[in-house]
């Protein structure tokens, strides 16, 4: 009997959320957001080796970028008799990049971000979301290494290899107080690139293939009839990008840029719990739906030293209604972009900032991952995030 409780509290977690479509992160540089994201067929500094790292050929000598595109969310969940806002809190997740050109066709590239996460914190004095999901948090850092080798004047190529880890809490109101679930796991993929240039046009492809990662963890509560510590495993998979993209240069001052970016949302569509030394497996119906992202960009270069850049973009959500719960209220979203980059001599610094308004969503019938629908789970749930970043480049 205990067993099976603390399954069903278990499953009723899952393990997503964020404030973007699905638990992704696509904002992974400062000058790539100011374009709105639609970089791959640009990826002129050191966070090529994310955006597309076949582009590192073009890079002279030794390349650095770091820095952060912050993310501030808002959500408020509206409902018969009241409302709840989920807390305030200001994420930073980090972006680190190097390339260094080989010879005039072999470059190579590493890459430390953050392309998956993010956290969602209900009160506990909430009077229905509680009873759903309290504070929730995931935590996700990849490591990724690149070679790019240039085929002719006009092609490139790159693979690479990725490993990523994965820390998640997840805590739900339960009689008197919080359950919390805790566990972490690693995973390994891979990833392939094309860059080619024609004249004024650029044309650019990415993929990155899914990533299987086994997260071990335990469930705690204080109650004593729960008891106090449970081992469980279970496995999520990380799903596969593609991007492709083209870009047109206006002269020597005008750069425009449309990306079409898609993310495999299929590879969640359940997660199944197994227990340590024990022989019973449970599964909990997540049924996500593979999405598209349309993005357009634009830079105007000033003079040698300041560059102005915008963008647009619409992301399309992967939660069907009938899945939707507190921990991941998405919709689909609407960003707009602006960011400037200066330059002097070695160093340039580039500043964005993202205003992400998400689509109103009415739920009447969920059932999150279970097959009983949750009355506490109705209403309207409304979002918005503010993003600013800034990333440091120098190059040598």
């Amino acid at each position: 009997m205990k067993k099976t409780l603390l399954t069903l509290l278990f499953l009723s977690f899952g393990i997503s959320i964020s404030n973007a479509a699905g638990f992704r992160i696509s904002e992974q540089s400062a000058s790539a957001a100011a374009r709105g994201n639609a970089f791959v067929a640009v990826a002129n500094d050191a966070s090529s080796v994310w955006y597309n790292p076949a582009a590192m050929v073009n890079l002279e000598g030794t390349q650095i970028s770091a820095g952060s595109v912050m993310i501030y969310p808002l959500m408020t969940h509206e409902y018969t008799g009241g409302s709840d806002k989920s807390k305030k809190k200001l994420h930073i997740p980090p972006h680190f990049y190097v390339t260094r050109k080989y010879n005039e066709n072999f470059a190579f590239g590493l890459g430390i971000n953050a392309p998956f996460g993010l956290s969602t914190d209900w009160d506990k004095n909430t009077a229905t979301t509680k009873s759903v999901a309290t504070f929730s948090e995931i935590k996700n850092i990849n490591l990724n290494i690149n070679g790019a080798y240039k085929l002719n004047e006009k092609l490139s190529f790159a693979a690479g290899l990725n490993y990523s880890t994965l820390e998640a809490q997840l805590n739900k109101w339960l009689v008197f107080d919080e359950l919390t679930i805790e566990g972490s796991g690693t995973g390994l993929g891979y990833n392939a690139a094309l860059i080619y240039h024609n004249d004024q046009w650029t044309f650019g492809a990415n993929y990155r293939s899914r990533i299987k990662i086994k997260i071990d963890g335990k469930i705690s509560h204080p109650l004593p009839v729960i008891g106090t510590f449970n081992d469980v495993n279970t496995e999520i998979t990380l799903p596969d990008m593609a991007q492709i993209g083209a870009s047109y240069a206006h002269g020597n001052s005008w750069l425009f840029t449309a990306e079409a970016d898609y993310t495999n949302w299929s590879t969640y569509d359940k997660i199944t719990v197994n227990w340590d030394n024990d022989t019973r497996t449970d599964s909990d119906i997540k049924d996500w739906k593979s999405v598209w992202a349309l993005k357009l960009g634009t830079e105007y270069k000033y003079s040698d030293t300041w560059k102005f850049r915008g963008g647009l973009l619409y992301d399309m959500n992967p939660v069907k209604d009938t899945r939707i719960d507190t921990r991941l209220p998405d919709s689909d979203r609407l960003a707009f972009s602006i960011g400037a980059g200066y330059e002097k001599n070695n160093i340039s610094i580039n500043a964005v900032y993202i205003f992400a308004k998400f689509m109103n969503r009415t739920v009447t019938d969920s059932y999150a991952g279970g097959a009983t629908p949750i009355a506490s789970l109705d209403g309207t749930y409304s979002s918005s995030a503010h993003l600013p970043g800034i990333t440091v480049n120098y190059k040598f």
